[in-house]
């Protein structure tokens, strides 16, 4: 039998590889990660307070550092001390990113770390905080919204596991609808 002739074979079309998503600029992957800690900030608020008694201090380490990790810190010495508890969660209903300055030179005096700003809206409607006796310590006429602002600092940046909230403000020029 001849063999058959490769001229005849059926032409076959090169199999396009598929392209891979492009790599995120330092200043996108930044705000990925900050956004990550973010999220991982809001929940840890009901996380570490829920049942405080059984918290460990180091329960907001994660997810926050310098000022708000103290004020993080002293919330929960404040809830054990007072027998409070809260349930729920803060719901980000939306998230915006602000900026992005990755300069980093922590060895000055103050260190100039890499910093991502955001504004947030959260829905507080299903956070709760109670007393000993279960009883809401949640003011009747607080706004079911609240606005902040957001900052998400980075002491060994690039090492991208180490972005913490490390300051959180009202954001009175945000206004949050619903």
């Amino acid at each position: 039998l001849p063999s058959p002739d490769p001229s005849s074979a059926t032409p076959t079309t090169p199999t396009e590889s598929p392209t891979s998503p492009p790599t995120p600029t330092p200043d996108e992957d930044a705000a990925l990660r900050a956004e990550e800690v973010v999220r991982a900030y809001l929940r840890a608020q009901t996380d570490c307070l829920t049942n405080p008694l059984n918290t460990p201090d180091t329960c907001f380490d994660s997810v926050a550092i310098g000022t708000e990790l103290v004020n993080r810190k002293n919330a929960l010495t404040t809830a054990r001390a007072m027998g409070t508890r809260v349930s729920g969660e803060l719901v980000l209903e939306s998230i915006e990113l602000r900026g992005v300055d990755l300069t980093s030179t922590p060895d000055a005096n103050p260190p100039v770390v890499p910093t991502v700003v955001f504004d947030a809206c959260l829905d507080v409607t299903s956070y709760l905080a109670v007393d000993e006796d279960g009883q809401s310590i949640v003011q009747p006429d607080r706004p079911a919204r609240s606005a902040l602002a957001l900052s998400v600092y980075n002491y060994v940046y690039p090492d991208e596991t180490a972005w913490r909230v490390g300051y959180v403000e009202p954001a009175e020029d945000l206004a949050c609808s619903g």
